[in-house]
């Protein structure tokens, strides 16, 4: 594995590097270093894993969410040209401690873990729950290093296209050095953590004269915007080029060279997300339809089962999904771990099975869920 783990890095920093412009600093850290250590990162994007150990002479091994590996090209990827380690979101899991342990103590390597789960979908951190990391981190007394991210939600947004020649800044430096635990409880970790992911690209670009003038800035962007702030209604967003449309209102918002929006009230990403979930409070009673394609998920194999394309609809507290020759019907009451996996992949648990949808509008089926069940 040496030898195409080194031609795939190589291949990574030539492919990356055409797309993006990297500054990378270290601060009281070694990138030649080999003892073991914990990296943490802000999920700034679905690629940062791939460029935070890019540069690093021995790479920290990734924690990755096991929905990957069900996707042959992505299991190929992280088991035959990189080693990583399958965790299953939102869950403890004994595999993957001991996985880690075995990874310190036996092949002395270090572990890369972005706490966050998700990657951003709207310029800044995704709010998580960071205790049971610090409980396990503080146990195993290993220095403790972020990654800072910058510019890298701009740089490629996860609901959008790369952004040509943008810049990402990487900050590497150390939070906690082995030994130094006995000073901290678990939640005093868990906030060292928490504070040192917290990002804003917003905030960033406005001390900087960065531009992006990419023709099609705002494709993609109805896949997580679906409230209009014109005229209040729901499930009306579309996007082309760098403009964003109403259904009812017509054109309401332009994303600049900066990628601020113009033509709102407010001018962030995360601020029009604020606005939605309030808004979709309002529209619950609603009925809401898209089409995707269904997957009936094997964690324990590895493997997908492709169910075929449906219709799908929330109504009340049913999610159904129906095509001519089948119908799913889900009490949205006995759904769990709903999220989105990659760009547009809505997955969840119900029962002892694990679906994932392929779909349009997988935000606003995303958010009706969770609002539905009180869980946002």
């Amino acid at each position: 594995m040496g030898i195409l783990t080194e031609i795939a890095r190589y291949g990574l920093r030539i492919h990356f590097g055409r797309k993006n412009k990297y500054k990378f600093t270290y601060t009281d850290f070694d990138r030649k270093r080999k003892e073991p250590y914990f990296l943490i990162f802000n999920h700034a994007q679905l690629n940062d894993p791939l460029f935070i150990g890019m540069y690093l002479r021995y790479y920290p091994y990734p924690v990755a969410s096991n929905l990957l590996y069900t996707d042959k090209l992505t299991k190929f990827g992280l088991t035959k040209l990189v080693k990583s380690i399958p965790k299953r979101k939102g869950q403890s899991d004994a595999r993957t401690i001991r996985m880690i342990l075995n990874t310190f103590n036996k092949e002395n390597r270090g572990i890369m873990i972005a706490p966050e789960g998700n990657s951003s979908f709207y310029g800044r951190e995704t709010p998580t729950e960071y205790l049971s990391t610090a409980k396990l981190i503080k146990k195993l007394d290993r220095d403790l290093v972020i990654a800072k991210i910058d510019g890298g939600f701009f740089g490629h947004p996860r609901w959008g296209n790369n952004r040509k020649k943008s810049v990402i800044e990487v900050g590497y430096r150390p939070l906690i050095k082995k030994g130094e635990y006995d000073q901290y409880t678990a939640e005093e970790v868990a906030k060292i953590m928490e504070d040192a992911i917290k990002f804003d690209d917003y905030k960033w670009i406005e001390d900087r004269d960065y531009i992006y003038k990419d023709k099609d800035l705002a494709e993609g962007i109805d896949n997580i915007i679906y409230a209009c702030p014109k005229c209040g209604m729901i499930h009306t967003i579309s996007a082309k080029g760098n403009d964003i449309y109403c259904d009812h209102c017509g054109q309401i918002a332009h994303l600049n060279e900066r990628q601020f929006i113009e033509g709102l009230d407010f001018n962030k990403l995360y601020e029009w997300q604020a606005y939605q979930l309030k808004q979709l409070d309002k529209h619950l009673d609603g009925v809401y339809q898209s089409s995707g394609k269904l997957y009936e998920l094997d964690l324990m194999n590895d493997s997908r089962d492709f169910k075929g394309d449906y219709e799908c609809e929330i109504k009340d507290m049913t999610f159904t999904l129906k095509n001519e020759a089948h119908t799913f019907t889900f009490d949205i009451n006995q759904i769990s771990g709903a999220t989105i996996t990659q760009k547009n992949k809505l997955s969840f648990d119900y029962g002892e099975y694990t679906y994932l949808f392929k779909m349009e509008s997988s935000m606003l089926f995303h958010d009706l869920i969770l609002k539905k069940k009180g869980e946002l």
